[in-house]
C-alpha cells in the first residue's frame, strides 16, 4: 500500500511542476491549505490529491477499480510524519528526466524492465497497427516504441497492455499518464497474468510482443492476425 501512495505522490507532484494539474503541494497552495484545513493534515491532503486524480484517471490512481484485495481504508489515517517525508522526497525529483523518473518509479515497485538493447531490435509499429504486449514487461515495451523519433503512435491507441501483477498495472498506468493520456479514457491496460481474458476475447493483433522466458512455452499464434508467433525480447 505504501508503495502505491509514495509512487502516486511522486507522479502527482511531477504533474504539478509541469503545470498539468492544479497546485496543491507547491507555491501559494500550501499557505492556502494551512489556512483552511482546520483539523485536516498533510496526510489528508495526499489522500484527497490521489482521489482527485483517480476520478479522471482510474488507472493508475484509483486502485479500488482494478487492484484485487485493495483495502478501502488504504487512504485513511496515513502516518503524518511519513507522508511529509514522501512529499519532501517527491519534491526533490520533480525535474528528473522522463527516463530517470520512470526507472525510479519502476524500482520503487520492484519491477525489472526489459533491456534497452533487446527493445531496440523491435520494428516500429505503423500508425494503424494494434500491438499486444504480454504480461511481464509492464507496458515498458509500448512506452519505448511510442517515444522513438518519428514514431506516430499513442500508448493508449496502438497498444493493449496485459499485466502480471497490480504493480505492473499501476506502472503501465503511470506510463500512460506520463505520455498525457486523455482523462476519462478507457485505457487498454488489463490484469491478465494467465492470458485468460485475452484468449477468451478472440481478438487478434498485428503483432504480439513479450518475454520469451515467461511465455515462450505457449502457442500464441492465435493472437496474431496472420497466425505468426510473438516478437520475443528475451
Amino acid at each position: 500500500m505504501h508503495q502505491f501512495l509514495k509512487v502516486s505522490l511522486r507522479a502527482i507532484l511531477r504533474a504539478e511542476a509541469n503545470g498539468r494539474i492544479p497546485q496543491r503541494f507547491t507555491g501559494a497552495s500550501q499557505e492556502i491549505w494551512r489556512t483552511f484545513r482546520n483539523e485536516l493534515t498533510q496526510a489528508d491532503l495526499v489522500a484527497l490529491a490521489i482521489q482527485d486524480a483517480g476520478a479522471t484517471m482510474p488507472v493508475p490512481f484509483d486502485p479500488t477499480t482494478w487492484w484485487p484485495e485493495w483495502p478501502d481504508w488504504a487512504l485513511r489515517n496515513l502516518p503524518e510524519q511519513q507522508v511529509q517525508q514522501w512529499v519532501t522526497d517527491a519534491q526533490k525529483s520533480v525535474h528528473q528526466t522522463q527516463e530517470d523518473y520512470l526507472r525510479k518509479q519502476a524500482a520503487e515497485l520492484d519491477l525489472v524492465l526489459p533491456e534497452t538493447e533487446k527493445l531496440s531490435a523491435l520494428p516500429t509499429p505503423q500508425p494503424h497497427e494494434k500491438w499486444l504486449e504480454l504480461p511481464g514487461t509492464a507496458g515498458w515495451t509500448a512506452y519505448t516504441l511510442c517515444i522513438r523519433p518519428n514514431a506516430d503512435l499513442y500508448f493508449w491507441e496502438n497498444f493493449t497492455i496485459l499485466c502480471q501483477s497490480p504493480q505492473e498495472m499501476f506502472f503501465a498506468g503511470l506510463l500512460a499518464w506520463e505520455l498525457n493520456a486523455p482523462p476519462r479514457h478507457d485505457l487498454p491496460i488489463y490484469l491478465d497474468p494467465d492470458l485468460e481474458r485475452v484468449l477468451r476475447s478472440e481478438r487478434t493483433y498485428h503483432q504480439v510482443v513479450g518475454s520469451r522466458n515467461l511465455h515462450g512455452h505457449r502457442a500464441l499464434q492465435l493472437l496474431h492476425n496472420d497466425g505468426q508467433g510473438p516478437l520475443w525480447i528475451g
